[in-house]
């Protein structure tokens, strides 16, 4: 359930258009050269994070060109032409107020700034809080700065929604729990956030939608049936979680990520995935486990093309997740649990081959890059989740009670 509203300052709830500004001092060429000294190599975010002096960080400029002194230090002193009030942010703010959610700002923002126009940021006087990144001398997208604000206000993650024109800093959000919307333009985001706050209506509990297979499902090797609903790890989880938490099993029997089976291409991962996401929506928290069934040698694929299978399902979701409820959900990609070593003794042992049991571990690395530049969370189950002797493929109930911990671990990291 989304209860606070976070956002950010510069270029959101007010203009700060630093190359306009430089521009209408200088002409291309110096203009060029005085913007390089002072935001090359991040000097400028050193301004925001106020560890330095403004004088030591003045002389980190300078020194950038000191061909160039003069004209940076009359840009430096007269960035409050920079700084843009917005007349509309003051009312969007008690808008939201009026509705019932906390507002919040989090800003990477210099006392120097600050200081040059302070009426531009009259909206703050609205707001329940927020923090500025000079107080507490850390930037965006550092962890720390978002969890800052979370326990000055005694915030749960899942329930922020953080607005920010910076990609980065919402990916970062995400990863801590955070709901995020990239700000393009005041159309844009009152459209997106409205859905969002439309669809998030009734929305009481923080829901973790668990997309897999037969591991997800809670198949039995001993029986071939189900182990009963306490012995799933679907089921651990939410009582680790407790009752803030809704776990959604989605579970298929003979699921890949994204690849027909012989006879049986409704268990392609990717055919009903987004029907999964439309049933459930809205889904704070999204874990996705597939890859034991797409190392069968029946399909015949590789360890990078099961990735490129996991990968698509996380397009989908990319895609698709901001129209069904208003954003993305919190992802998480985990690498199951490697086939063991007894799998000729089991009763699959007619779909797998030393080649595929060497693919169940190569998948891992493949997956973590799968996440990485989708700014997901990923979790390495091949090794730590215990599989049974029975068949080499399925969980033991010690197996599914380590994956709910990893998973347990990775959702409350941000806590």
């Amino acid at each position: 359930m989304i209860r606070n509203i976070v956002f950010d300052i510069g270029k959101v709830l007010l203009g700060f258009d630093w190359d306009r500004y430089i521009r209408s001092l200088y002409d291309e060429e110096i203009a060029d050269r005085v913007s390089r000294a002072i935001f090359g190599d991040r000097r400028w975010h050193e301004l925001d994070r106020a560890v330095m002096s403004v004088d030591e960080i003045l002389g980190t400029f300078y020194a950038a060109d000191p061909e160039m002194k003069a004209e940076i230090e009359k840009a430096f002193y007269g960035i409050g032409e920079c700084v843009e009030r917005r007349d509309w942010a003051g009312p969007f703010v008690e808008s939201l107020k009026e509705r019932g959610y906390n507002v919040y700002f989090l800003s990477n923002m210099s006392e120097h700034v600050m200081g040059s126009d302070p009426e531009a940021f009259y909206f703050t006087e609205y707001m329940d809080g927020g923090v500025y990144s000079c107080d507490v001398k850390l930037i965006k997208p550092d962890a720390a700065i978002y969890r800052s604000l979370t326990d000055k206000y005694g915030l749960i993650p899942e329930e922020c929604l953080f607005v920010d024109d910076h990609p980065e800093n919402i990916a970062a959000a995400k990863m801590l729990g955070w709901k995020g919307i990239v700000f393009k333009s005041r159309e844009q985001l009152t459209t997106e956030l409205d859905q969002a706050l439309k669809k998030d209506n009734g929305h009481e509990k923080i829901t973790v939608m668990c997309y897999g297979d037969s591991n997800t499902y809670g198949y039995d090797p001993a029986t071939g049936a189900r182990y009963p609903h306490e012995k799933r790890w679907t089921t651990i989880l939410g009582q680790m979680l407790g009752d803030r938490y809704e776990i959604i099993p989605e579970g298929l029997n003979g699921r890949t990520t994204a690849y027909d089976r012989p006879g049986a291409a409704w268990k392609n991962g990717s055919s009903s995935f987004v029907a999964c996401l439309g049933t459930h929506k809205p889904v704070d928290i999204l874990t996705i486990m597939l890859g034991t069934n797409d190392v069968n040698k029946e399909l015949g694929l590789s360890a990078e093309k099961i990735a490129k299978g996991m990968e698509e399902l996380v397009k989908l979701a990319e895609d698709n997740a901001p129209d069904l409820q208003g954003y993305v959900p919190r992802i998480i990609v985990i690498a199951p649990a490697a086939i063991g070593d007894n799998y000729e003794n089991s009763p699959f042992a007619y779909e797998l081959t030393p080649e595929a049991v060497q693919i169940s571990y190569d998948i891992a690395p493949l997956y973590r890059k799968v996440a990485e530049e989708h700014c997901c969370e990923s979790i390495d189950a091949t090794e730590t989740v215990e599989v049974s002797a029975i068949d080499s493929e399925h969980l033991s109930e010690n197996g599914h009670r380590q994956l709910a911990e990893l998973i347990y671990n990775t959702i409350t990291r941000g806590e």
